[in-house]
């Protein structure tokens, strides 16, 4: 993968978003991960979190959302089974998947945090602190 690729594939086991797709897939257009701790860049996967996440609990979260949907993606992998590829905003420098632009060059990611009721509840398990 380029830098400056932002789609890196998605797994994402967050079963109560609005943007959850059955098998671990995400439906949301751009994923935005951020560090937990306002004024302090993430040192530990604990200390990410996806912003995107919208209990699906809610009918105005489920309305909310559907601006941030990847419909042609979402179609794609309900007739072909192809992988739905949302962009990735990561504002988590401290991480070596992190590029100028907020941009998030690994192949992949994992966000997690089943049975989660917001967004503090779900990490980005491929944060790798970088090295000094």
């Amino acid at each position: 993968m380029e830098k400056g690729d932002a789609y890196p594939r998605v797994k994402c086991v967050v079963d109560t978003c609005t943007h959850y797709i059955t098998g671990d897939y995400c439906s949301a257009g751009n994923i935005d991960i951020l560090f937990e701790e306002e004024g302090r860049m993430a040192q530990t996967i604990e200390q990410t979190m996806c912003k995107t996440y919208a209990h699906a609990s809610s009918v105005a979260n489920m309305i909310g959302s559907m601006d941030n949907v990847n419909w042609s993606g979402t179609m794609s992998h309900l007739f072909t089974g192809d992988q739905v590829r949302p962009t990735i905003t990561c504002v988590v420098s401290s991480c070596e998947y992190w590029a100028d632009g907020n941009l998030c060059v690994a192949e992949a990611i994992e966000v997690t945090g089943r049975h989660a009721n917001e967004c503090q509840d779900t990490n980005c398990q491929t944060y790798r602190k970088k090295q000094s």
